[in-house]
């Protein structure tokens, strides 16, 4: 399992769920399997345009750290439309680093209940932030998040697995 927090600052509102690691449903595992595709062979800081998106043209940033954390961020039309950072909980300090880097982008735009929005102690977390004006986007965005951090915290997780067995 894994948490997903989606902050709307324009209504100073978190949305909170868990999802397995590996969708139950199959159309849930297929975008799992595009977004793994996509991410293969990829650097582990990039910014390009989603290829397999028919209706909606979305780019996506990325960056990822050593022990386990990254930065996401989508794209339309130029403008910034989600963003958000993937904890895996496997190396403290990486989510520690990550998270307070985290806040330094999301504090200002959620005010004086910014610190409050920012709390999640659970491990695996997706925390992403939901930009206003894009409604239409929502879905799409949501479900390419989730599939994203699917992807991720399994791959992290296998390789401390493997990393584990090893000692």
């Amino acid at each position: 399992m894994f948490s997903v927090r989606t902050i709307h600052p324009e209504e100073n509102r978190v949305e909170a769920a868990s999802f397995d690691l590996v969708p139950p449903l199959e159309q849930g595992q297929k975008v799992c399997e595009l977004v793994g595709d996509f991410l293969a062979n990829r650097p582990a800081e990039f910014r390009e345009r989603i290829p397999f998106l028919n209706r909606v043209e979305l780019e996506l940033q990325w960056a990822a750290a050593s022990g386990g954390a990254a930065f996401y961020a989508f794209f339309h039309a130029g403008e910034t439309v989600s963003m958000g950072v993937l904890v895996s909980g496997v190396d403290a300090t990486s989510d520690s680093q990550m998270l307070e880097a985290w806040s330094g982008i999301a504090n200002p735009m959620l005010g004086a209940d910014g610190a409050a929005l920012l709390q999640a102690p659970e491990r695996p977390l997706m925390m992403g932030l939901q930009m206003p004006g894009y409604p239409e986007l929502v879905p799409a965005l949501q479900l390419l998040s989730t599939a994203l951090a699917s992807v991720y915290f399994r791959a992290i997780l296998a390789l401390e697995a493997e990393s584990r067995a090893a000692r």
